[in-house]
């Protein structure tokens, strides 16, 4: 599971790497660490845990296993994918990703499995407890339930709704047969309407009606830290370094872990 690419010339990602590794705040975004363990039914050992630093406009997401790297370049409009253990990077261009979710938006509206419409346009009833930071956002196919923190600022909210709809988009293009991404961005929409950020989320759905009806439940945990520490600065000026010395590789061949 992955929770949510050809490369510039040498030069620019030179230009890129240094860029990113210097000063933990500008006056386009500020830094913070959120990390991130995700939990499938009843199992007490997560299946997703990774870290996600947040600098300015650019976005690090380290994911321990597979151990993989994903940096979200904003201003260039890409993302970067680098696997730590074939030591090869790609590129995707943000434009790829979200024309690939406009695509499945339309494919999903003309299906005639009920659960596909429905994910193509989600509609949810919306319960805000602003005492108890509680979110809740439930339907008859899928449901769900937030405990949250109210961001530090209108910025970090600002760049973690950002990052987190295009990081649901990309999840859609590296996983085919993934649920499409709308019904996240709903979410999204709704804790950043709020100025809120997620501690803990549980999701509940089901694809089937009738005796086929499976219920599922996913449950993240999220821990944020505004700042950055001198080990999160270390972990970001080691991708600058990777990204000069990684072999590039078409997107295709870099999801073909196996034949390598």
């Amino acid at each position: 599971m992955r929770l949510v690419i050809g490369l510039a010339a040498s030069a620019a990602v030179v230009s890129f790497a240094a860029s990113v590794s210097g000063a933990d705040q500008d006056e386009e975004g500020e830094s913070f660490r959120m990390v991130n363990r995700v939990y499938v039914g009843d199992d007490e050992k997560p299946q997703v845990q990774s870290t996600t630093i947040f600098l300015a406009d650019t976005v690090y997401d380290f994911l321990d296993s597979p151990p993989e790297v994903t940096v979200f370049d904003k201003g260039r409009g890409r993302f970067v994918l680098l696997d730590l253990t074939r030591r090869v990077k790609t590129e995707l261009t943000t434009h790829r990703v979200s024309s690939l979710a406009d695509r499945l938006q339309v494919w999903a509206r003309t299906q005639s499995d009920p659960f596909l419409k429905f994910l193509a346009d989600p509609v949810f009833e919306e319960e805000y407890d602003q005492e108890a930071g509680e979110l809740a956002l439930a339907s008859d196919w899928m449901t769900y339930r937030l405990t949250t923190v109210p961001a530090a600022s209108r910025t970090i909210s600002r760049q973690y709704r950002d990052f987190s709809d295009w990081y649901a988009r990309l999840n859609t293009t590296l996983n085919p047969g993934s649920r499409p991404p709308f019904a996240r961005l709903k979410v999204n929409d709704a804790l950043d309407t709020r100025g809120r950020l997620p501690r803990e989320v549980l999701l509940s759905m089901r694809s089937k009606t009738g005796v086929l009806a499976k219920r599922i439940t996913v449950r993240s945990e999220h821990k944020l830290s505004v700042g950055l520490a001198e080990a999160d600065q270390d972990r970001v000026a080691q991708v600058g370094e990777f990204l000069t010395i990684f072999t590039p590789v078409s997107f295709e061949r870099y999801q073909d872990r196996i034949s390598d």
